[in-house]
């Protein structure tokens, strides 16, 4: 209730409401002796100046509530009961009042061009009065400097106070695309390392059951290599990754900074066919793979986008393809896009398409990147095989 009270008082008293209210209190503080007399008279019994004094300030009170949602009609009625009542100086506290209030609420006024006839239509006033006053004309050289001041002083407050209110949503505006480029960030922050850490455990669970099972101590040995490659590998690309978020850069690993191989921090598209071709053999199913030179001239960060793509589908082809089954890896350039195509064997041909691993965080992620090149990306199980394609353009 409280706050419902609050909210509502702000928006009646914010702006130019406070100068809305403000003045009608005023004006009826003038006007409230005129009123009672006439109340307790009558009409015909109370005063002429009373009478005038009483309709005036009910009248200009009207026109202030009006301006609450038309502050034109407000002012155009306060220009016509100047030239109506205010003829000479008998009511020159209803002038002096009105005359301060109502120029500060022209100030108010958005628009420049009904600034600019409230002016003109004042300054008119002002010269038949001077005209009409006769003796009472010396008010002139008090209101004409009223209404200025009331007008310059009023405007000059909202101007800054539309400018505070500019600038303050200009920050509230950089605050969120501020949030929005932490939110992106994080994201991929968290996509490369769901590929690089899933990708290459998933890789090295595979390699530590195939050293378990070996009956041949060769092949535990040549499993025992790949892991000890892949840990090596994963370690240096978390330390890269790491040293990113580190503006001292004192993660960096001056021992690795020489010759190294590039792992999955410093990608390359055709590279990463190679790469993850290799690795799939290495996790024994049968490859075929083919690439083009001319997908190197793609930008650096597509062909990362690609790479991992290719390193995630890799991962799902190791967990969840035929054991030993046959697979395929084509990145290739058809017009003016980049086509990547990745295919493998599912463990049962006549498992469903939603029994395969089709909508987790690792496809979500890989459609994430081919959109974010105005790519498309598209998966699909058609006669036991399992099928991912990627594109991007050029």
């Amino acid at each position: 209730m409280n706050f419902r009270l609050k909210d509502t008082l702000t928006k009646q008293f914010a702006g130019r409401g406070v100068i809305i209210w403000a003045g009608t209190a005023i004006l009826l503080a003038v006007s409230g002796t005129e009123i009672i007399t006439l109340l307790k008279d009558g009409f015909y019994e109370t005063s002429d100046t009373s009478i005038r004094g009483a309709l005036s300030g009910l009248v200009l009170c009207v026109a202030l509530i009006l301006s609450r949602r038309w502050v034109g009609v407000g002012l155009a009625i306060f220009i016509a009961t100047s030239f109506f009542f205010f003829s000479n100086g008998t009511l020159v506290l209803w002038m002096m009042f009105s005359v301060a209030i109502f120029s500060a609420l022209a100030a108010t006024a958005e628009s420049r061009h009904l600034r600019i006839w409230y002016l003109t239509l004042f300054a008119g006033w002002m010269i038949q009065f001077a005209v009409r006053a006769e003796e009472d004309s010396i008010l002139i050289l008090f209101l004409a400097p009223l209404a200025v001041l009331a007008f310059a002083l009023t405007r000059s407050i909202f101007v800054l106070r539309e400018r505070n209110a500019s600038a303050l949503k200009e920050m509230e505006a950089a605050n969120e695309r501020s949030r929005q480029a932490l939110e992106a960030e994080r994201k991929n922050i968290a996509r490369d390392l769901h590929d690089i850490v899933a990708h290459d455990i998933t890789v090295v669970a595979m390699q530590s059951k195939a050293a378990k099972f070996a009956n041949d101590g060769q092949k535990a040995l040549d499993a025992i290599d790949v892991i000890a490659k892949l840990s090596t590998e994963t370690l240096h690309d978390l330390r890269l990754m790491l040293n990113v978020l580190r503006t001292d850069g004192t993660m960096t690993d001056p021992s690795l900074a020489g010759g190294d191989k590039p792992a999955a921090t410093t990608v390359y598209a055709v590279q990463g066919v190679e790469l993850f071709s290799e690795r799939l053999r290495e996790a024994n199913f049968v490859v075929n793979s083919h690439t083009e030179e001319k997908i190197s001239d793609l930008p650096r960060s597509a062909q990362t986008a690609l790479y991992r793509v290719m390193q995630e589908a890799t991962t799902n082809v190791i967990k969840h393809g035929r054991p030993g089954g046959e697979c395929s890896i084509s990145l290739v350039a058809i017009g003016n896009e980049a086509i990547l195509e990745i295919t493998n064997q599912t463990q049962n041909s006549h498992h469903k398409a939603r029994d395969l691993p089709y909508g987790g965080s690792g496809l979500i992620g890989m459609a994430d990147r081919m959109r974010a090149f105005g790519g498309e990306f598209d998966t699909k199980e058609l006669s036991g095989r399992w099928i991912l394609r990627a594109s991007i353009p050029f």
